[in-house]
């Protein structure tokens, strides 16, 4: 059982004795504390910081009243609840006057001992709440303390607000971008946020889902992910939602430059290929001129050489140009593959080839295929993609990513 100290003050022994005896009367266990003076009294309060202090009005020196004030200024003393104690000053104007000096009850002498023991436990029980009160506020301040260092510890824009979009908190990041007074407005409210409908319509999708979502989108000419989650009041009722802005801008323009120069190396290396095969159509077109020149063991000889020449000219262009290809267009044979499960070996040779916008010409160079093959292979390529006459077909396999 916990043992509620209290502090008698009164200049008259006998008025602490009166009390004290009131006191032992009742079960509490009570460890009691006297002073003859209000001077006394300040020292053994923030000395022994007790639970209740009752005191006589009129003492010399520092008299009650005075008293209470001097605890109400002194931040350690504070909270200690004071019941004036008094046989003299009992009208009305004088509990008003001590009321406002900072006591929280009043106790006229001689002391009636039913109604002083039922003060008494009254104000402990307010010293007990009070102080639970303290505590809690305490820990939710070192709570908020710890909460507002990790959120400034992130080196990105963040920003948590309730399920309607009021902000409630935020870091230096993001109040660099959207300025200080912005707590208690809704998100979707702000100008920055000019896409407004984007996060709205994702807010809701996370709401009702509740599973963490990550997007991209613009805001004053820069590139953000917002990577959301719930945070809960209990495991099944959200309150509200935390938000990280990533900037990738950058990572993107150099994404970009990195991409571009692997088209550009892509580009060279596939006309690199075409001349490769067009030297290639023109070695052998010599050879079969030699046909005629020579007897039947040269010409087995001769179709012999321009056989294996196509061959291993076919299969190691492609195999250079494919394997290069993966390298710039990561996720295009896996995107397409995904949407369209049946296209052949060679018809995914072809979306190649027009992803990186080769002319019919060029495509026949590095496929050793006349024209009109390509040609006719295109046109059978658009049916099994189900475009329409309207739709074109680069076009199209230019936005597969």
């Amino acid at each position: 059982m916990m043992t509620h100290k209290i502090l008698i003050v009164d200049d008259e022994p006998d008025n602490i004795r009166a009390i004290r005896n009131c006191l032992a009367e009742s079960i509490e266990p009570y460890t009691l504390y006297q002073a003859l003076n209000g001077e006394l009294a300040i020292k053994i309060a923030s000395a022994e910081l007790p639970d209740l202090i009752i005191t006589d009005w009129e003492m010399p020196g520092i008299d009650g009243i005075e008293l209470i004030k001097r605890l109400k200024h002194d931040e350690t003393t504070s909270d200690i609840p004071v019941i004036m104690c008094t046989g003299v000053m009992t009208s009305s104007e004088n509990l008003h006057t001590a009321l406002t000096a900072g006591a929280v009850d009043f106790v006229r002498k001689p002391v009636d001992k039913i109604e002083l023991i039922a003060r008494v436990k009254s104000m402990l029980q307010l010293s007990d709440s009070k102080k639970e009160l303290k505590q809690k506020y305490l820990l939710i301040e070192q709570k908020n303390s710890f909460i507002s260092a990790l959120m400034e510890s992130i080196p990105h824009p963040m920003v948590y607000y309730g399920l309607d979009g009021k902000i409630e908190g935020f870091n230096r990041h993001f109040e660099s971008l959207t300025g200080s007074h912005i707590t208690g407005t809704r998100l979707y409210d702000h100008d920055y946020f000019n896409i407004k409908s984007i996060h709205y319509k994702q807010d809701h999708t996370l709401i009702n889902e509740q599973v963490n979502i990550s997007y991209e989108c613009e805001l004053a000419e820069r590139t953000y992910i917002f990577s959301k989650t719930l945070f809960y009041s209990s495991p099944s009722h959200p309150l509200g939602i935390m938000c990280i802005m990533t900037d990738i801008t950058d990572l993107k323009q150099a994404h970009k430059a990195i991409l571009e120069n692997k088209e550009r190396e892509l580009a060279s290396n596939a006309l690199r290929l075409i001349h490769y095969s067009e030297l290639n159509d023109k070695l052998i077109e010599n050879l079969k001129k030699i046909i005629d020149f020579t007897n039947e063991k040269g010409n087995e000889l001769i179709r012999s050489v321009i056989s294996q020449v196509n061959l291993n000219t076919g299969t190691n262009v492609w195999q250079e140009f494919e394997t290069r290809f993966e390298n710039v267009y990561e996720s295009f044979y896996q995107t397409l593959n995904n949407q369209f499960p049946d296209l052949t070996s060679k018809e995914r040779k072809l979306c190649a080839f027009l992803r990186m916008n080769l002319s019919t010409k060029d495509i026949a160079a590095l496929t050793f295929q006349d024209p009109k093959s390509v040609d006719m292979a295109r046109y059978r390529l658009r049916k099994k993609l189900n475009l329409n006459t309207e739709e074109n077909l680069t076009d199209f396999l230019m936005k597969v990513n």
